[in-house]
């Protein structure tokens, strides 16, 4: 089912990012998004297996993380990313550390603008694609962009537990009991505020079910090899116990599809 807003589009999503910029792209520098680094990064990463060689396609790259991790295990990545500020702290530790990462500032959607048809051989989306307007052009133009055979790993906040009513019930004490969620089918961007970082700042989001993505991937000519719903590990937990709630409740979907 398509979805479209008028308040949710490129430039909304380029502006609240670029407001973000600085304080998401220092909670992965020192270390306080954890549940990307010890999460669903990691799980992904693994999930993309072997990429040495591979021309490959990072898009809402943001800061670059996952662009990094791929150019470290030998993939000749470009990353893509709406937000020219975010891709400001993406060069610069381009600048410092060298992996040979093009970086590209466009809206996804227009990608055929910049690139041949068939010029990856994979395309990876790390906790981004729910932050475009229009899911299905930005799948469409992925799969022109990837050779024949060629793969499409991301992962997205899950959708069955990403809802626009979502409420942890706390004891007493403050300890997690149970996630009460509610409103699954009701379609649409959601805004997030993000409080405990530098400082606080506002991104949307759409959420739709989870049939929805698994339909716009098909219509779009992919193939689903693999999902996976990543949980942190015992020692993650024993680092950050703060991540014990992923360990019982399904936060992040990883898929890998095939054109």
């Amino acid at each position: 089912m398509p979805i479209r807003s008028d308040s949710f589009n490129a430039e909304s999503v380029r502006d609240e990012w670029n407001t973000a910029a600085a304080a998401y792209a220092g909670a992965q520098a020192t270390g306080l998004d954890v549940y990307r680094l010890e999460v669903f990064g990691p799980a992904q990463v693994d999930l993309c297996g072997p990429v040495r060689g591979l021309r490959l396609l990072d898009i809402g790259c943001g800061a670059g993380y996952f662009a990094r991790e791929m150019a470290k295990r030998g993939a000749v990545v470009t990353g893509v990313d709406v937000s020219p500020e975010m891709l400001r702290y993406a060069v610069e530790i381009e600048t410092q550390q060298a992996l040979g990462i093009r970086y590209v500032t466009e809206d996804a959607a227009k990608l055929g603008e910049h690139f041949a048809p068939h010029s990856f051989e994979m395309v990876t989306a790390c906790l981004a694609l729910q932050d475009m307007p229009y899911v299905p052009d930005v799948l469409q133009v992925l799969r022109e962009m990837l050779v024949p055979g060629g793969r499409l790993v991301a992962s997205i906040a899950h959708p069955c537990t990403d809802t626009p009513f979502r409420r942890w019930q706390k004891d007493e004490t403050g300890a997690k009991q149970w996630l009460c969620i509610d409103r699954y089918f009701e379609r649409g961007p959601m805004s997030y505020r993000w409080k405990g970082w530098s400082y606080e700042f506002s991104t949307t989001a759409l959420h739709a079910t989870l049939e929805d993505w698994l339909g716009w991937f098909s219509a779009s000519g992919f193939s689903l090899l693999t999902l996976r719903e990543p949980v942190p590990s015992p020692e993650a937990i024993a680092r950050h116990p703060e991540l014990d709630d992923c360990s019982r409740i399904p936060y992040f979907l990883l898929m890998d599809f095939e054109c």
